[in-house]
């Protein structure tokens, strides 16, 4: 007797979308997209009078360590503020979202005038947004702790001891040197106390998670699922932290690394200053797009409705809490690849991804602290 390869899947699907209930398996066209640690397809309706015409069914990994209830909470409250893709469903294991025709951004492209500044546009409205249900003490501060992520590492490096080469225990001896008391001290000495420093943020921002709407030209954020209330620098950091990655299928270590590509100090800052001018103000259709387009027009704003001094100090504010939180997301995704080596499902180097990125937390921790810094074992 045949049995249609995602006979399972179909059935999760027509339960969450009543408009395909009828549809048979054949009538339904299942198409791969990239994923690390999950498993995402493109759904596509083969009946073109049914809508939506096409969703995103994303399987998760085994090994997840993302709280999904609190995920899905987010991204049905983001569907209906407008911020996020139209969300379907979700449970433990699966999630439906609107599929949208649609690009990625390329490293290479993320930090173009015109990109960087419809970035912090994006980034700003979300960091607007408002979610109640979730415990706004910053998603690192509780990484650091309730040490939760740092415990699953060490346990991982001690009991599947057997699991590493020679080189990689080199590596490990120098990395796990992070979840020290003083590091750890040292970490929490240069987060950032404002209270408005705190905002919902994305918390995984990279190229693979900007999507370039082909109908409009909208930029989107998608995967949510480590977002959560932490500090503002942290997705800017993030963002730009992520850019000296590209990732792809090839030959391990599944990645490659240019530290050139981060952004000069101009850069930054023309990004932070389009990033706090959205985060405040809603001008018009018409007048965010010369605003983009124009420095001066940017100014011009300012100055008719804010204090321009006012707003450089702020905006000098954030690029120093961006600094710290450099460090924080160099530190999260060490910690983070140390949970995710050896998983016999993904063919990804992590161990040497994760000292790269201590090579880099080393060389930030130095420029930004200095004397600071060489307080610690680092």
């Amino acid at each position: 007797m045949y049995c249609h390869p995602y006979f399972e899947d179909i059935e999760a699907i027509q339960t969450h979308i009543p408009s395909w209930k009828n549809l048979s398996p054949d009538q339904l066209r299942f198409t791969r997209l990239a994923g690390l640690s999950n498993k995402i397809w493109k759904v596509q309706s083969l009946d073109p009078t049914v809508h939506p015409q096409a969703v995103v069914f994303r399987k998760f990994g085994t090994a997840s360590i993302v709280d999904r209830e609190k995920e899905n909470y987010i991204l049905r409250a983001l569907g209906e503020k407008g911020v996020g893709a139209p969300f379907y469903a979700g449970t433990n294991t699966y999630r439906i979202e609107k599929y949208c025709e649609s690009n990625h951004l390329n490293p290479s492209e993320l930090n173009e005038t015109r990109n960087r500044r419809r970035l912090a546009k994006v980034l700003g409205e979300l960091h607007s947004v408002k979610l109640q249900n979730l415990d706004h003490t910053p998603l690192f501060m509780r990484v650091l702790e309730e040490r939760d992520l740092i415990k699953l590492a060490q346990e991982k490096v001690l009991h599947k001891e057997d699991l590493y080469t020679r080189d990689e225990k080199k590596m490990l001896e120098k990395i796990m040197a992070l979840t020290d008391e003083k590091e750890i001290s040292f970490l929490k000495s240069i987060a950032p106390k404002k209270p408005e420093s705190v905002t919902f943020s994305h918390n995984d921002l990279h190229s693979e998670n900007i999507l370039c709407l082909k109908k409009n030209h909208r930029l989107l954020l998608i995967d949510y699922e480590y977002s959560d209330y932490n500090y503002r620098g942290y997705d800017i950091a993030n963002l730009f932290n992520e850019s000296l990655f590209e990732y792809h299928s090839g030959a391990i270590p599944c990645y490659t690394l240019d530290e050139s590509k981060f952004p000069t100090q101009d850069e930054l800052h023309d990004f932070i200053k389009y990033y706090l001018f959205f985060y405040k103000f809603s001008p018009s259709q018409s007048e965010i797009q010369e605003i983009l387009a124009d420095e001066e027009a940017l100014n011009d704003y300012i100055d008719k409705n804010y204090d321009r001094d006012m707003f450089i100090d702020e905006v000098e504010d954030i690029a120093e809490e961006v600094k710290a939180c450099s460090l924080f997301s160099h530190y999260y995704w060490i910690i983070w690849s140390i949970v995710m080596s050896k998983r016999a499902d993904i063919k990804f180097d992590y161990i040497t991804y994760a000292n790269d990125r201590l090579e880099i937390y080393q060389k930030f921790k130095r420029r930004f602290f200095g004397r600071k810094a060489s307080r610690t074992n680092l």
